[in-house]
């Protein structure tokens, strides 16, 4: 059934769930919500499963509700009943680049290979989201609601691995990767650009050969400012790759807003 009637599509408005893993070997990323941990909890207080889709936004967004049913958002995490009529605004909260909607049932429509996640990289998108279009639910889940909230900090510390290029980056690369408040410059579904610091890169580095790229790869790129890949990443590329954040740490890394600072920690 309709669910909403979208009044303003916002900035960088998607459905998105937890992606197309697989396809790599074809060209095409993951994708899937930036921050999963955030999805999965509004999920979860519903009753739905976490790899039901749900809206990202970068703000802005406006909806009016066409059917009665039951919602989570970013900034009210409880199951809250919206009725016919009634307009649901969605914004990050503070601190945070991405606001997410979930609704009891989720978001419907036609997978692409397996997936109702939109792809920036490759503008492959599964559910319209523009402004004037509907978006449909899916049928009511009944489930317990969560009690995990995800920390949401102005400062956090991100938990790394050893990249494979980071013994040929020199002897001070570590040091000044961990040591540093790495300040998050750009904000994407492709990535986080960071400064804050600088990594040298040898100019023997500076023009690599492509390779297989994966989420939360920290690239250094030849201004030295790291880029952290994002959910969009590109499958392949030429820059060295000092670290890659670890599983548990990649929502919570490219959640991060404009202005916000990361520590990394090698595990």
């Amino acid at each position: 059934m309709i669910g909403f009637r979208i009044v303003d599509c916002g900035i960088a408005t998607s459905i998105q769930d937890q992606g197309r893993p697989g396809y790599a070997h074809l060209g095409l990323g993951r994708s899937g919500a930036v921050d999963l941990s955030a999805a999965g909890v509004l999920n979860r207080a519903l009753g739905n499963s976490e790899a039901a889709p749900v809206v990202e936004t970068a703000g802005g967004l406006v909806l009016e509700c066409v059917s009665r049913c039951l919602i989570a958002t970013s900034n009210w995490t409880s199951p809250l009943l919206v009725v016919e009529g009634e307009v649901v605004r969605v914004n990050p909260e503070a601190g945070r680049q991405w606001a997410y909607l979930a609704v009891s049932g989720g978001f419907s429509g036609a997978p692409i290979l397996g997936s109702l996640s939109a792809d920036s990289m490759a503008d492959l998108i599964a559910v319209d989201v523009s402004t004037g279009a509907e978006l449909q639910i899916g049928r009511l889940a009944v489930g317990p609601p969560t009690d995990l909230i995800p920390s949401r900090q102005a400062h956090m510390e991100i938990s790394v691995l050893p990249g494979p290029h980071l013994d040929r980056l020199g002897s001070s690369a570590l040091l000044t990767l961990t040591s540093t408040d790495w300040v998050v410059e750009n904000n994407s579904r492709v990535g986080i650009r960071l400064t804050g610091g600088v990594l040298e890169l040898p100019e023997e580095l500076a023009n690599g050969q492509s390779e297989p790229m994966i989420v939360g790869a920290v690239q250094v790129p030849p201004s030295g400012h790291p880029i952290v890949l994002g959910r969009d990443h590109p499958v392949t590329g030429g820059y060295p790759v000092a670290a890659v954040v670890d599983d548990s740490d990649i929502s919570a890394a490219l959640g991060a807003a404009v202005g916000s600072t990361l520590r990394f920690r090698v595990r």
